[in-house]
């Protein structure tokens, strides 16, 4: 059996201010530091047998502050945050006022919805499920996946068979934790996790 353990990376510039980041390459903010600690200390000596992250530097630097230096990373192209395209680097307001029609067409589906310039989540889910067939071909074991929130509710909606819309009731702070268990048969979650920090 596999345990896989996914996680989004720790508070950024763009998540204490809320605005897009999509592939904008943000580290992590000393609030974003201190959370991946409050992972790292639930964590415990779990010792991991692969770690993965997008190759963004907020998640890079999330994986490496839980796994260390001793365990390898895989840097994953498919574990990348959607593209936001020309939203990036802009809050929910902001585009109302510049895209009105194209946030309304996001409202009325956002699965398939493509940001100017950007990618739709359709497009990611295809990421994330090559991913998952890539690492089901993994021995048992271990394993830490650090990524981004729009990655992680594709990862629900492969795995639970749920509709995308239904992954906006769940709550996905930076550093949220879910565990999944995996064996041939099939893939349970079992813990999802927010860690909460002082502001």
């Amino acid at each position: 059996m596999k345990e896989v353990y996914l996680v989004r990376h720790g508070d950024t510039d763009a998540t204490e201010r809320e605005y897009f980041a999509g592939w904008m390459n943000l580290p992590l903010t000393p609030r974003g530091r201190k959370r991946v600690l409050k992972v790292r200390e639930f964590l415990g000596k779990r010792r991991f047998d692969g770690v993965f992250s997008s190759p963004l530097a907020r998640t890079i630097e999330t994986a490496l502050l839980l796994a260390g230096l001793d365990t390898p990373l895989e840097v994953c192209e498919d574990l990348k945050e959607r593209s936001f395209g020309q939203w990036e680097g802009k809050g929910w307001r902001r585009l109302k006022d510049e895209f009105p029609e194209e946030v309304a067409e996001w409202e009325r589906d956002p699965l398939r919805f493509t940001p100017p310039g950007g990618e739709s989540f359709e497009r990611v889910l295809g990421r994330v499920v090559h991913f998952w067939e890539r690492l089901k071909g993994f021995p048992d074991g271990r394993y830490l996946v650090v990524t981004h929130a729009g990655v992680l509710r594709c990862f629900l909606v492969h795995l639970l068979g749920i509709r995308f819309e239904q992954t906006f009731v769940l709550r996905l702070d930076p550093g949220v934790l879910i565990v999944v268990k995996d064996n041939e048969d099939f893939s349970q979650v079992t813990h999802l996790v927010n860690f909460e920090v002082e502001p």
